[in-house]
């Protein structure tokens, strides 16, 4: 119950992410509503970069190496027009979709007790800490959002999505939103 549970949760971030990615390019992707502000694709590669430690606690590979998630980590500077480090856009939703499957091959096979047992994250539970990495992802695809908002592009959440380009979309393959 508790695995499904987290499934659950990721899967829905997932199709938000999922939404936002298929309406919105490279450039686009690059764009500071304000100055020295994230924009989209330091998000979404942040998301990824933070990814790493749920999926080791959930013993899966890692996507990126520590040298790759540097420019996309907690407190580096953000990814802009001028920043020729960027990722192209594509290669990160491509590395997304490369978590979201890990995360839904480790959790799904996975019990509820093992989910029960110390993170090594202070007193958290595997389970405390996998809340709290969602909390913390489902903050920045807020984020996204409305940073897609502002760039003009339809509201994208669980209920609204009308039109998607395939080759972005995350396969998660749930029908599990309650919006089906």
């Amino acid at each position: 119950m508790l695995c499904r549970a987290l499934l659950n949760c990721f899967e829905y971030t997932a199709e938000t992410v999922r939404m936002q990615v298929c309406v919105v390019d490279h450039a686009e992707s690059l764009v500071q509503p304000f100055d020295n502000s994230h924009s989209i694709n330091w998000l979404l590669g942040h998301i990824v970069s933070a990814r790493t430690t749920p999926l080791t606690l959930l013993g899966a590979e890692n996507v990126w190496s520590d040298e790759c998630r540097a420019r996309y980590r907690h407190g580096s500077s953000p990814v802009g027009f001028q920043d020729e480090s960027a990722l192209q856009f594509e290669e990160l939703v491509s590395l997304f979709n490369e978590t979201q499957c890990r995360f839904q091959a480790s959790l799904g096979a996975m019990d509820d007790g093992a989910l029960l047992k110390p993170s090594g994250y202070g007193k958290n539970s595997v389970f405390d800490s996998l809340l709290y990495f969602h909390f913390h992802e489902s903050y920045h695809v807020g984020q996204m959002t409305m940073i897609a908002e502002a760039l003009g592009k339809p509201a994208a959440y669980l209920a609204s999505a009308t039109s998607q380009d395939s080759s972005k979309q995350i396969e998660t393959g749930s029908g599990i939103s309650p919006y089906d």
